[in-house]
């Protein structure tokens, strides 16, 4: 071996040595690998480990191929595979090692560079065998191809869309939780004004803090501002020392994807215990409860000072919206089993100082008295033949229960407000949870937070009157807050107003007008949304895209600029997309929706818009062909202008090609007619023999299929009162039959009571066999009758007893 080697080296004289070769010897096992597998020769199989003796004969291949010049680079690879063969603990020649059948490295050479010194590499390839496509690159080039397992794909659960029955059963959820939650805030700031609760508070509060909390009217503004500060800041350091949450409050409700959900759900452990008034004022004695006990009754101890407090509260009503989370699957509790005294293993010790145990008699007691360690007893050596005895268990003090740590939102649910009385102002005091003092900011939570939620902040006065103060806490009122409020719905602006009702004072004070002042400028304080979503329904700002099919720009002058997404052709790579005001965009209507509103389009006028009919599910598609179908053409409504009926003229009432009237508001009523609501009125006027014509109200659709509504007749205005005659005469007769019929049925039940005191009067008098004949007293107003000396009350209240 070693002289060929040398012979080897001769032939590189003046070159580089052969093992920097420029193919490296990896590559050249690689290439070893695939180009058998590109020739003609068929595959082998793959080897199997050899379990017999190491120095086997060689093959006549082996031998063949060891008869022939072996060249320094075939040397260095039969060496390689001898390594591989080592590290596998298997014994095969050189020239059998093969890869697996699969092809995973390919490797192309050009032979232009270093001919010279690398052409013998090359010796005994069939290049013809090569694939004719693979022309040499100049370059090597690896292609590794793994074996790559197929990744299953995380299947997340579509939320369902919402029907529209189930946006209606939302809001009324929404509305009637929005009610039971501001009856249980009243009730609570009732409590609060409790004469026990505040004489168990009030020690609470020592002199110098209802010094600062009254301050002297001598002060200047700025002084007794800071005073009234300075003594809630003592207040509530001392509170947030005395009082301790042991509860869970109130948290934001989810809705149930499941009903399951909802039947299974148990309230925690750990939910706020107080129900009752009895309740409250414990919890005031103790000063134990939830957070939010603690804001009321830290608004109670303020009142007992005589402090202008408002109770405060965030409303966490259930959101009627269809994107909001959803309420986590319910799991089944497990319940640890107390383990019997049978099955526990808790009292099977060994008193091992006894005389009696193998420990105590080897080694003898230990003279401390106490057990030996455990160290010393595993050495022993009659440990292991020692059967443990039954014995009682000793007595143990129970561990303590850890206390669970109640995690809830940073933010706060309740809170009070305190009225500055030198700036006429009020403003927020959390003492538990956040700490502050008139920073309200520090209220709003975020939209992620699935504890809690602000849509509604309600403040209540000791008097019981309330005001919605939400735009003091939020900071993006009319592009967030809004969306999950009803005031968003239609018709919800009016159902707000009217709930508030209930809570109002009755009159506006100075202060409530300062406030509300205070409010309107913090609402025109906001800046304009800086996020697409936030512009959809915005009160006073609109993007193009956000139109609905009814609604045109009316003038197109925008007011700013959004960055609506990435253009590279734009200045800045961002596409910009104008902003307008909500005031420019105008409802546009058809020429028959503006009819049915009392409006006709005037002469001459183009439409705004046009815009393509709805596709309905039985239309077919017409494929490449554009679709013909006309749109509908939208008009402003000052485009139109009011509709004026044709007048009644001698009596004779106008009519369609139905003979009727369209009378769609009052508007549309022709001059010198009037109409009659009344579902008797055509009657009436067919018995007068007047013209009329039934009044055409509106449709009532089912499915496409509209059917015409009548409501009324119009006629002359000179016949009006004659059709309101013959209608009170209709009334009467009415009225009339219905007290006849009641007359009859009264007389029939009489008859028949009549009838059957005969029939039981003959009965009675009827004798029997074997008993005396009962006599029938005669009961006059003198003589039996209860008032009577006579009567004796036998308890049976005029029933026979046994």
């Amino acid at each position: 071996m070693a002289g060929k080697k040398a012979a080897t080296r001769g032939k590189g004289k003046g070159k580089a040595p052969s093992n920097r070769n420029a193919v490296p010897e990896v590559y050249q096992q690689m290439l070893a690998e695939a180009l058998p597998t590109q020739s003609s020769i068929p595959e082998r199989p793959l080897k199997r480990r050899r379990t017999g003796q190491r120095n086997a004969p060689l093959t006549a291949e082996a031998l063949s191929k060891s008869s022939d010049p072996i060249d320094e680079d075939d040397e260095e690879d039969a060496e390689f595979e001898d390594v591989l063969d080592a590290r596998n603990q298997q014994d095969s020649e050189a020239s059998d090692f093969e890869a697996p059948p699969k092809a995973q490295q390919t490797a192309y050479r050009d032979s232009d560079d270093e001919s010279d010194e690398s052409d013998h590499e090359w010796e005994g390839v069939d290049f013809d065998a090569l694939p004719e496509d693979n022309e040499p690159s100049g370059d090597l080039e690896l292609t590794l191809k793994p074996r790559t397992t197929p990744q299953r794909q995380k299947i997340t659960p579509r939320r369902k869309a919402v029907s529209k029955a189930e946006k209606v059963l939302r809001l009324e959820a929404h509305k009637m939780h929005a009610l039971c939650l501001l009856a249980h805030l009243d009730r609570r700031n009732e409590w609060c004004n409790d004469e026990e609760v505040r004489r168990s508070l009030k020690p609470l509060l020592d002199k110098k803090m209802l010094t600062f909390l009254k301050p002297r009217s001598d002060l200047s503004q700025f002084g007794r501002a800071e005073s009234l500060k300075r003594g809630l800041d003592q207040v509530s350091v001392m509170w947030r020392t005395k009082f301790s949450v042991i509860a869970r409050g109130l948290r934001r409700p989810l809705w149930a994807d499941d009903e399951k959900d909802v039947q299974n759900y148990q309230l925690s452990d750990d939910a706020d215990p107080v129900l009752e008034k009895s309740d409250f004022r414990a919890a005031a004695k103790a000063l134990t409860g939830s957070r939010d006990l603690g804001a009321q009754l830290y608004c109670a101890l303020l009142r007992s000072a005589g402090v202008e407090t408002r109770l405060v509260c965030s409303l966490q009503v259930l959101s009627f919206n269809a994107g909001g989370p959803s309420m986590p699957q319910s799991t089944a509790r497990k319940v640890a089993k107390p383990t019997s005294s049978e099955n526990s293993d808790e009292g099977e010790a060994v008193d091992i100082q006894g005389l009696d145990s193998p420990f105590g008699s080897a080694s003898g007691p230990p003279a401390s008295g106490l057990p030996l360690n455990p160290r010393r007893r595993l050495g022993h050596p009659n440990a292991a033949a020692y059967l443990m005895p039954e014995m009682s268990t000793p007595a143990r003090i129970p561990p303590k229960p850890k206390r669970q740590v109640i995690r809830e939102s940073p933010y706060p649910v309740f809170w009070v407000e305190i009225f500055d009385e030198a700036h006429q102002k009020w403003f927020p005091v959390d003492p538990l949870v956040t700490e502050s003092i008139a920073k309200p900011r520090l209220f709003e939570p975020p939209s992620n937070d699935r504890e809690n939620s602000m849509s509604y902040v309600i403040a209540f006065e000791e008097e019981g009157c309330a005001r919605d103060v939400t735009k003091r806490y939020t900071k993006a009122y009319n592009a967030k807050t809004r969306k999950n409020r009803v005031e968003s719905t239609p018709g919800g602006e009016r159902w707000w107003r009217r709930t508030m009702r209930n809570y109002a004072r009755g009159w506006t004070s100075d202060v409530d007008q300062i406030e509300d002042t205070e409010l309107a400028s913090a609402e025109a304080r906001e800046p304009m949304p800086k996020n697409i979503a936030d512009f959809k329904d915005h009160p006073y700002y609109a993007l193009e895209r956000h139109l609905r099919r009814n609604e045109v720009l009316v003038r197109n002058q925008a007011i700013g600029r959004i960055a609506a997404g990435r253009d590279l052709a734009s200045p800045g790579g961002k596409k910009m997309e104008n902003v307008y005001r909500r005031r420019d965009v105008k409802v546009a209507r058809s020429a028959d929706a503006w009819y049915r509103l009392g409006r006709d389009v005037k002469m001459g006028e183009q439409p705004v818009k046009t815009v393509a009919p709805k596709a309905r599910p039985g239309d077919e598609d017409v494929g490449d062909e554009p679709d013909e179908r006309a749109g509908t053409n939208l008009y402003t409504e000052e485009q139109t202008e009011l509709y004026v009926s044709p007048p009644v003229v001698n009596g004779r009432v106008p009519k369609n090609s139905f003979g009727n009237l369209d009378i769609f508001v009052p508007s549309m009523v022709p001059k010198g007619g009037v109409h009659i609501p009344d579902l008797e009125a055509s009657r009436a006027a067919r018995i007068l023999g007047i013209d009329y014509s039934d009044a055409l109200s509106g449709f009532e659709f089912r499915g496409r299929h509209g059917t015409a509504v009548l409501k009324g007749v119009v006629v002359a205005e000179e016949y009006r009162e004659a059709v309101e005659a013959v209608i009170e005469g209709f009334r009467d007769e009415r009225a009339r039959v219905e007290e006849q019929m009641r007359s009859l049925a009264a007389l029939r039940m009489w008859k028949r009571f009549l009838i059957s005191l005969r029939i039981r009067e003959r009965i009675d008098w009827y004798d029997i066999e074997g008993e005396e004949p009962d006599v029938v007293p005669q009961i006059d107003d003198d003589d039996g009758g209860m008032d009577s000396d006579e009567y004796v009350d036998d308890g049976g209240g005029g029933f026979l007893i046994d």
